[in-house]
């Protein structure tokens, strides 16, 4: 796994993204500590990708958690009755 600082990043970029792009992740520094890291991203895993990072798909999963832990739930049988009532 390779490690490469902002500055960098900033000259080599398209030469660290083509790697990245063949399976090998690298570690972003910034001051001498680890900020992020960059790992390959299909067309396939992007829609996977935005979901799992979205602010408003997180607060709706925290909420639905929250509803469950309340017992407010309903079967799917009972859910579907309303939907075709």
């Amino acid at each position: 796994m390779r490690v490469a600082n902002t500055v960098e990043l900033k000259n080599k970029t398209n030469k660290i993204l083509k790697e990245v792009m063949k399976g090998n992740p690298v570690i972003i520094t910034y001051r001498g500590k680890p900020a992020a890291s960059l790992t390959a991203l299909t067309e396939q895993d992007l829609e996977d990708f935005v979901l799992e990072h979205s602010p408003k798909i997180r607060k709706m999963i925290a909420e639905a958690e929250k509803d469950i832990q309340q017992g407010k739930v309903v079967s799917l049988e009972e859910y579907l009755a309303k939907l075709n009532g």
